[in-house]
């Protein structure tokens, strides 16, 4: 299957209908996004676009860049482009096949759901702990979903077992990738074209192994220091890493219906081939992804950032658009998002698999803003304030309810994780509205934004006591020793967080110093 010519690509048209189509196709105006049954393959789906229209029409500079926004891709470029690099996007049982072992594996024959992030492995079939995800749920895939199946396990890959090696960026990478505000006005293409970076040199085919790692033998790592570094490889292999030995099965096939999409094909495939000690990857920056480098060791390498339980709140998002430095760690930006800075109306589509170790967890995704302001330093200041004054109120909020409920509190074991999931989420409207004012004037000249800042305040208040009195006020027939607990757990805490540093700073900024000195 050429992946450039046959139409394999499930997308959504403009008019609500879905099709397939080829690579070739892309740059219809009338398709407006990828249409796949799995959120992880949505997003897959997005990364390796862009990477072939990185590795094909990339702009030689930023002039470049927007005349292919204004005016289009050339249509006969494209073409010619595509057809440079068939070779290295062939999928079937002939090699080099698509993100499969160029060498045979000697392996057994395993289970097609294997492809899936979130199937359970061999041990927890063994151990029959396959509770929440059950075996035999996905045993027949089309070809179609198997392309990308392939790209979103090498592009996510987990640790699992001796050998088995992580992504590029790790397990589970969070990915964040720029999008238009108005995505459904925007064609496909251009919603890609977002993440598209300026580079001078194109490739020709005598790079392609180098590029494309399933074009040549696997670089094994058997051996210690056998690594694929960004000085040894292509850098535009980080679009393409391969960290897993794969080999689909071509021959044992069924006809029938996919287990994925839902449609009929004649050769669903069943098994594939895996093998250890793939590609090792050690030193990459990958463009669509967040990094952190800790401040006590100046050596310590950059780490992608990965998905975490509960997923993104509006606290990290200033990590994943600007550079940071904490007492503790330096933070950047992905490379598409730095780029992306000085271009309007645009957001962040962040996502990844909450990885432990091979388990997915779960899988979460988030839409957030793309900060553009002027004069970033007033704006970062008041914004770390504001974070700080949530930060403070959520503490103050765990503490009385751990003093509302038990007579001894500081021995007292609780889980407050849904307290602290449901705060960032709720509270979150309430920040976005209050960030839309402060980009718009970050030097808070206008009334606009020092009222947002008093709003914001008073969100913090109001949210507290309400939520105290939901969790903990629960019970007006209560003995009365339990109740005068609540009620003073409640008194501390609203006096408490009047008392609060960070929210009489909050107030000075919104102009308010004189009520900010005497509450």
């Amino acid at each position: 299957m050429d992946l450039t010519q046959e139409k394999w690509l499930p997308v959504i048209l403009a008019d609500g209908k879905k099709t397939r189509i080829s690579l070739s196709e892309l740059l219809n105006d009338n398709i407006i996004d990828v249409a796949y049954p799995r959120a992880d393959f949505q997003g897959a789906a997005w990364q390796m676009l862009i990477g072939v229209l990185q590795c094909t029409v990339a702009p030689e500079d930023e002039d470049d860049w927007q005349e292919c926004w204004d005016d289009g891709i050339d249509e006969g470029g494209w073409t010619q482009a595509l057809n440079s690099v068939s070779s290295a996007l062939h999928f079937g049982p002939e090699k080099p096949a698509f993100l499969q072992s160029l060498e045979p594996l000697s392996s057994e024959s395993s289970p097609i759901s294997g492809l899936l992030i979130e199937a359970p492995g061999g041990n927890t079939l063994k151990l029959n702990k396959d509770h929440f995800v059950k075996r035999g749920s996905i045993e027949r895939i089309c070809s179609c979903c198997a392309v990308m199946a392939l790209f979103a396990v090498q592009t996510n890959s987990p640790a699992g077992g001796a050998g088995y090696r992580v992504g590029m960026r790790g397990g589970g990478p969070l990915t964040t990738l720029v999008v238009p505000q108005e995505e459904e006005r925007i064609p496909l293409w251009k919603k890609l074209w977002l993440n598209v970076l300026p580079q001078e040199e194109h490739l020709n085919p005598e790079q392609f192994p180098n590029v494309f790692p399933w074009m040549a033998p696997t670089k094994t790592s058997e051996k210690a220091g056998n690594i694929v570094t960004p000085e040894n490889a292509h850098p535009l292999q980080a679009y393409w890493g391969m960290p897993r030995r794969i080999e689909l099965d071509f021959i044992h096939t069924q006809a029938g219906v996919c287990d994925l999409c839902g449609e009929s094909h004649d050769k669903l495939l069943m098994q594939m081939r895996v093998k250890n000690y793939g590609v090792q990857y050690d030193g990459w920056l990958h463009p669509f992804s967040p990094y952190r480098q800790a401040l006590k060791d100046p050596s310590a390498p950059w780490l992608a950032l990965k998905g975490q339980p509960g997923g993104l709140s509006y606290k990290d998002w200033l990590g994943l658009i600007l550079e940071r430095v904490d007492q503790f760690n330096k933070s950047q930006p992905a490379k598409v998002v730095r780029a992306a800075r000085r271009r309007k109306n645009t957001g962040l589509w962040c996502f990844a698999w909450d990885m432990d170790n091979a388990k997915a967890r779960c899988w979460y995704q988030h839409r957030i803003p793309l900060i553009q302001v002027a004069d970033p330093e007033p704006f970062l200041n008041v914004i770390h304030l504001v974070l700080q004054l949530a930060s403070e109120t959520l503490t103050l909020l765990r503490n009385a309810l751990k003093s509302a409920k038990f007579e001894n509190p500081k021995e007292a074991k609780f889980d407050f994780s849904m307290v602290d999931t449901a705060f960032w989420q709720e509270t979150e409207p309430a920040f976005r509205i209050l960030l839309s004012a402060l980009m718009a004037d970050p030097q808070r000249k206008a009334p606009p934004a020092r009222r947002a800042l008093r709003q914001w305040e008073s969100e913090m208040h109001t949210y507290a006591l309400r939520v105290f009195d939901r969790d903990a006020l629960t019970d007006p027939d209560s003995p009365t020793d339990i109740l005068l607990r609540q009620i003073e757990a409640r008194r501390v805490l609203d006096s408490s967080y009047r008392k609060l540093k960070a929210r009489k700073d909050v107030l000075a900024q919104a102009g308010e110093e004189k009520e900010a000195n005497h509450a």
